[in-house]
């Protein structure tokens, strides 16, 4: 699912937008997706528009200090240390707010594998893309840079 997602990324980032569910599953197909793999990848994306999320200037905190947010059990069995801090130092950095670390955190928790760096980075970026979210260039390069993704220039 996560090179599907990394595909999508790749191929769709520069236009602002993916294709309708049957254009992409087509293109999808086309480009050697399994066809199991890109249901998955399908209903992981409609779980970012089913939910109505808030939009980022409404997110909770949003005018405050970054909220302190304890992980669940399950949660830090999905995301080790080291992506839970990068969790963190992007909200200390004003690039993601609670509501949009919620967000990721479902996004994490509806996958059925533990989540790496990479992977952690690849959810944060869907889930700012899909809200429409500003990026600032250093945040964006810090996002790109992983074994999936390439670096648009």
């Amino acid at each position: 699912m996560f090179d599907i997602l990394a595909y999508l990324v790749e191929r769709y980032y520069e236009l602002g937008a993916y294709p309708d569910e049957d254009t992409l599953s087509q293109q999808l197909l086309a480009a050697g997706f399994e066809t199991q793999d890109i249901h998955q990848a399908l209903r992981w994306l409609s779980g970012l528009e089913q939910h109505g999320w808030r939009h980022p200037g409404a997110a909770l905190g949003s005018e405050g200090p970054i909220s302190l947010r304890h992980y669940t059990p399950l949660e830090q069995r999905k995301l080790d240390a080291e992506s839970r801090g990068f969790l963190h130092f992007l909200e200390a950095a004003g690039a993601l707010d609670a509501s949009q670390r919620e967000v990721v955190l479902d996004r994490v928790m509806a996958t059925e594998i533990e989540i790496g760096l990479d992977e952690l980075k690849l959810v944060i970026l869907l889930v700012l893309w899909n809200q429409g979210s500003p990026l600032d260039s250093l945040i964006l390069d810090e996002l790109l840079v992983s074994e999936r993704v390439v670096t648009l220039h």
